[in-house]
């Protein structure tokens, strides 16, 4: 077990930026698709780094420690290096990322620890400004794993991650993941990762946080298909119990108007806006996602303008939603993308509208509890 205190991918990305000067190798563990190998592909987007991928499952332990040849001027044996060794041709900084550690073999783990602890290989001395980082699953994450060592342990910073629901919506919105798979998540939060239930069940496949992505590309991809088509490419993925829930909620909320439709009916009639809007929570949510996905600095003031009549529409099919509640949710998310773009609403009429209504909405205590039980029941 690494005891230790977990935290996002984000969390330990911003970890390893932090200490890189010191020169320290780090191993982030975790289990398969929680974004370890993609939080450190972004650390080298975001470092302007050479990112080297070595994946240890594959290896030998000559890939590591180089082959051997013969050096007939000094009578003696010496080793050629391994490509990934040598020095950056464009002069960057390298990431030396060492993945599937825990799966490889022991001889092959013990020739790549050498690298990690003493930041070289025979006569080869890595570089100051180089990142070492190693990534792999922990011998409880059913990946059929081994420890590192007592060693190793000793020598090496040790960063567990377990994504939270907030931070892996927030990364996908950032990344485009498709409406659907983020209101999913957001009404069936257990689903961001099945490991446990999985375990249980003895099921093969579950959802986990990678996998979700692969949803949204070929849910995006198969729209238009037949829809036991699309279940079947879906449970393929993520099982076939999470699928069929998943497809529930995606066939509910797949004839409402798009965000550009809202917009247009917006513009010509938006005392109409909410004979379109969906009424269900699902709805509701998947209309949220949609909302900041889209949004541009050109239509960024409009959305929230859509926002701020969540709370003004008055047919019965709405008053038993929290619709001030989701107003206010739709409206963080869409201002928190408006801020990181550093478009220009705070003089705008729809964000002074929005700003009264959440300071209005602010609740007591008491009725925050309300509120929250209100989302729960409803979900």
């Amino acid at each position: 077990m690494i005891n230790t205190i977990s935290c996002t991918p984000d969390e330990a990305k911003d970890l390893i930026k932090q200490l890189r000067e010191l020169q320290i190798s780090f191993m982030l563990w975790g289990a398969t698709g929680v974004g370890k190998s993609e939080c450190v592909r972004q650390l080298a987007a975001e470092l302007n780094a050479e990112l080297r991928d070595i994946r240890l499952c594959q290896k030998m332990p000559t890939d590591i420690g180089g082959l051997p040849a013969l050096d007939h001027e000094m009578k003696q044996t010496v080793f050629y290096p391994p490509a990934f060794l040598a020095p950056s041709i464009e002069k960057k900084s390298v990431v030396l990322f060492f993945d599937e550690i825990s799966l490889a073999p022991d001889d092959t783990k013990g020739a790549v620890l050498g690298i990690l602890e003493e930041r070289r290989q025979g006569e080869i001395k890595i570089p100051d400004d180089w990142i070492i980082v190693a990534a792999g699953n922990r011998p409880e994450d059913m990946a059929n794993a081994r420890g590192l060592g007592a060693a190793a342990n000793r020598r090496l910073l040790h960063i567990v991650i377990e994504p939270t629901l907030e931070a892996t919506i927030n990364h996908f919105i950032k990344i485009g993941i498709i409406p659907e798979v983020l209101a999913f998540l957001k009404v069936f939060p257990q689903h961001l990762s099945g490991e446990e239930s999985a375990r249980t069940q003895k099921h093969e496949l579950y959802p986990r946080p990678a996998s979700w992505k692969k949803v949204s590309d070929v849910y995006e991809v198969l729209r238009s298909a037949d829809k036991n088509l699309r279940q079947i490419a879906v449970a393929g993925i993520i099982g076939d119990g999470t699928a069929a829930e998943f497809m529930m909620l995606a066939e509910e909320i797949k004839n409402m108007k798009s965000v550009d439709e809202l917009l247009e009916i917006q513009r010509k009639s938006p005392d109409k806006i909410g004979q379109h809007m969906p009424a269900t929570l699902n709805g509701i949510y998947a209309l949220s996602f949609a909302i900041t996905t889209k949004a541009t600095e050109v239509t960024a003031e409009e959305l929230l303008e859509l926002i701020n009549r969540f709370d003004e529409q008055t047919g019965e099919q709405f008053s038993i939603l929290p619709m001030r509640d989701l107003q206010t949710m739709a409206g963080s998310l869409l201002l928190d993308k408006i801020w990181k773009e550093g478009w220009k609403v705070e003089n705008s009429q729809a964000f002074w509208r929005y700003n009264e209504k959440r300071e209005s909405a602010k609740p007591s205590n008491n009725q925050q509890e309300e509120s929250e039980k209100q989302l729960s029941q409803t979900a």
